[in-house]
């Protein structure tokens, strides 16, 4: 998050979580003032995300889309600082108030992805977003095309979120043309990459990956499994580049790739448990070396 958007969100928060502040006036209604009781920091902003719609009118709100925006925005900026249960309730209660009415609720989607999902989002968050794209997918209120696109976006999150454990019979094409189930691939952990053979991020990536010791003996004590893939069907470029990667890796190609993944950013690595769970994804190749590094030495 860039340092002015960082700092706007610290500034905002403490304007509510201060107990001897004031709850701000919105552009739409006024925000919820927090009883000076509620003294924690998680107890306040629980407070503030719960009842920060009380005052709102929501039948006129949506004429107004770039002040509703700009308060929705708002609301999202305090959700890191509360508790997941109360979030969900109170992005159901918001949801809920909307949903009888498709072209709001698409609005409201629509915004949520800005926020939440999109290549710009302030705060990203699959798990924030995923209601709101769900409840759009399942309107039919909303016109179809719009469903099969937050429907997509749905499959993906609950596929590949993290969390998420990917299906047991999502499978790709191995470099020997072999159909492989990623719920048979063996090892504690397992890095999954996807890869373009014309990228040079994804080059280097690859480079800096093979030659790390660390990654390599997690390998072979059956830590860590190594699984590259190119989200397309395979290509000279592909089968040029399978021929440089290291034999204690698994390469393949998987052309439906995007239906289960957020392929927004190439290369794009993602760090499973053994039973396929998505631990953490969005990595670097330095957060990728350093924890290798980290257990390797943990470990000897």
């Amino acid at each position: 998050m860039p340092i002015y958007r960082f700092l706007r969100t610290v500034l905002f928060a403490a304007l509510f979580i201060c107990p001897a502040a004031h709850a701000a006036d919105g552009d739409m209604f006024k925000y919820p003032e927090v009883p000076s009781e509620k003294v924690l920091l998680s107890e306040r902003c629980n407070y503030l995300v719960y009842h920060f719609w009380d005052k709102a009118n929501l039948t006129t709100a949506f004429s107004a889309k770039q002040k509703l925006n700009s308060t929705l925005g708002d609301w999202f900026n305090l959700m890191p600082y509360a508790t997941a249960d109360t979030v969900h309730i109170a992005i159901d209660a918001l949801i809920s108030k909307v949903e009888k009415n498709g072209k709001n609720l698409q609005t409201l989607a629509e915004m949520a992805e800005g926020w939440l999902y999109s290549d710009t989002a302030d705060i990203h968050s699959e798990e924030i977003y995923l209601p709101f794209a769900k409840a759009a997918a399942e309107n039919k209120k909303i016109d179809k095309a719009s469903r099969a696109r937050f429907a997509s976006q749905v499959q993906v999150m609950e596929t590949s979120a993290v969390g998420a454990t990917l299906p047991e019979s999502l499978s790709f094409t191995d470099s020997k043309g072999a159909r492989r189930k990623f719920s048979d691939i063996e090892g504690r952990s397992i890095l999954l990459c996807f890869l373009d053979p014309m990228c040079q991020d994804c080059a280097l990536g690859m480079v800096r990956l093979a030659a790390d010791p660390h990654l390599r003996d997690l390998a072979e004590r059956g830590e860590m499994t190594i699984v590259m893939l190119y989200p397309n069907e395979s290509d000279e470029r592909w089968e040029s580049k399978v021929a440089t990667m290291p034999t204690w890796w698994i390469s393949g190609t998987m052309p439906d790739a995007d239906e289960y993944f957020d392929l927004t950013f190439i290369p794009s690595y993602l760090l499973l448990d053994d039973s396929k769970k998505v631990m953490t994804k969005d990595l670097t190749v330095e957060q990728i070396l350093a924890a290798a590094a980290n257990v390797n030495m943990r470990k000897k």
